[in-house]
């Protein structure tokens, strides 16, 4: 697929995010570098009202706002076309890597700074404000995807919606400090996202900078949960740490000494213990050899004292 601007060409080698009348692809310019890839978001033109085009020719005119390239016709939609970013998503980086908190803080402090420089518009702040979305490249630069597919509502979007966007970002970069409340400044300034505390993204700058100030300095290890119930939670798992350490020498020491009992149960010497292998639930007595031959000398002298009686009885009826 190409999409044809005047001069300029792109070929489109993927699609990344579809809706009803709106798609966007990645592309690159016929010509240019491979490696310098674009965001073209095409969107039908009978979808579309009379604003958005002169709300994007007004976003043209901010000179920081870089990411936004071009916007043009194209066989009866409009291209929207971006900077395409560089590095991996915010959720690769945070799921794939072990972030340390230094790390994370920076993270936020560069994405603040990004919007700061780029002097997003309501619109656009909510549109980039996504962990798929938002890009992180090997040097912690910060770069943005912009979901598009409501174009046509640009001027329903206020700068609250941005603001709770990016609340829900930054608790998915600190999940357990929020859930535990470990940093509880940072508690606060998520909860004034949102809950439309904060007007501004100057306003939200000045006050993540004192929370920065704060933590950039510290390790993982000096946070305490602020909650009780993670505080009570984290005294029994290490009552239940110690008892552990306690238990498993008891059970090994059990175990030795069950072994021990039953080797020497089976070396015992026969004819003064009972000497008995278990087999399932029945017992098999072990018979010496002594006892064996005083049932043999019984059972014989039975016999004997059978066949003299007989022959007694043979010789009394022999006189009658």
């Amino acid at each position: 697929m190409i999409l044809r601007n005047l001069n300029k060409k792109y070929i489109v080698i993927q699609e990344y995010m579809a809706g009803n009348d709106v798609c966007q692809y990645i592309c690159y310019e016929m010509g240019g570098p491979e490696n310098l890839l674009y965001s073209a978001v095409c969107q039908k033109l009978s979808s579309m009202r009379n604003e958005e085009i002169g709300f994007l020719t007004e976003e043209m005119k901010h000179e920081n706002f870089s990411d936004l390239i071009d916007f043009f016709i194209h066989e009866e939609q409009l291209v929207v076309l971006f900077q395409y970013p560089k590095g991996i998503s915010l959720k690769q980086k945070i799921t794939s890597e072990e972030c340390g908190m230094q790390e994370r803080l920076e993270i936020i402090k560069s994405l603040l700074e990004k919007i700061l420089f780029l002097n997003l518009s309501d619109y656009f702040l909510d549109a980039a404000m996504d962990i798929d979305l938002i890009h992180v490249s090997p040097a912690g630069e910060i770069s943005f995807l912009y979901d598009c597919r409501h174009l046509d509502a640009f001027d329903a979007v206020d700068f609250q919606n941005g603001a709770k966007s990016l609340g829900e970002v930054i608790s998915f970069i600190f999940p357990e400090e929020m859930k535990q409340r470990s940093m509880p400044e940072l508690y606060s300034f998520v909860y004034d996202l949102k809950h439309d505390a904060i007007d501004s993204p100057i306003g939200i700058y000045e006050k993540f900078w004192q929370i920065y100030q704060i933590y950039i300095e510290k390790r993982q290890e000096d946070l305490e949960p602020y909650s009780l119930s993670f505080r009570i939670w984290d005294r029994i798992k290490g009552i239940g740490r110690f008892l552990k350490k306690l238990v498993q020498p008891a059970l090994v020491l059990l175990a030795l000494a069950y072994l021990i009992a039953s080797i020497m149960g089976l070396f015992a010497e026969p004819g003064i213990n009972e000497n008995f292998k278990t087999i399932g639930t029945v017992k098999i007595e072990n018979t010496t050899t002594e006892d064996a031959s005083a049932t043999e000398d019984a059972q014989q002298e039975e016999t004997g004292s059978n066949e003299e009686a007989k022959t007694d009885d043979t010789q009394a009826s022999g006189v009658e």
